[in-house]
């Protein structure tokens, strides 16, 4: 899961109904420059090969995988591409976690949302600064509800690789700090 990436967006909820609902993310909506060199956007139905395969993709609360806020296959998250971006919604277990989690979006105390995914194809410009990545097409892994949108540090060592590749440099200095917390993320 070396070249598993992940990005933040915000969430909201539908107190009638007692779930989250928001966007995973909006397309061609350039992000804040990362890294102090490029800027991402997503490529409208990036997603469209990974939600056709019907492949699991879990909604987590902080990356942690012990704590499953809702999955597709049980379709407790739904995920559904619009004119807008990805769209979800997740009805959270009716357990303390659950019921904690939407008291504190409620409250505003948690408005973040992250996501995991690989690059399947993405293209670069290099022709303007900062750069500009365009993922166009990525395979979902996961959703995330956090208080730290994103996780920075640990995606990266993946991001730079996949600049220096495009770029054509070799990627050799690796962030061994980074890459222990990414793997402390990924459990493994």
């Amino acid at each position: 899961m070396k070249d598993l990436e992940i990005r933040s967006t915000t969430l909201s909820t539908d107190g009638e109904n007692k779930k989250l609902v928001g966007y995973v993310v909006q397309w061609n909506k350039e992000s804040e420059v990362l890294w102090g060199e490029y800027v991402e956007r997503f490529a409208p139905n990036a997603f469209s090969d990974s939600l056709k395969s019907g492949k699991d993709v879990r909604a987590l609360f902080e990356h942690d995988h012990t704590k499953l806020l809702g999955r597709t296959s049980s379709v407790t998250l739904t995920l559904e591409e619009d004119a807008t971006g990805l769209r979800f919604e997740l009805i959270p277990p009716d357990t303390q976690l659950g019921r904690d989690l939407l008291i504190s979006v409620e409250r505003g105390d948690i408005s973040g949302m992250s996501f995991g995914f690989r690059t399947v194809k993405n293209e670069w410009d290099f022709s303007v600064e900062p750069n500009l990545r365009t993922v166009q097409q990525a395979e979902l892994v996961e959703v995330t509800v956090t208080s730290i949108p994103a996780y920075p540090d640990s995606s990266l060592e993946i991001l730079k690789r996949s600049q220096a590749v495009a770029k054509g440099e070799k990627f050799t200095h690796w962030q061994d700090e980074n890459r222990r917390k990414w793997l402390a993320v990924l459990g493994a």
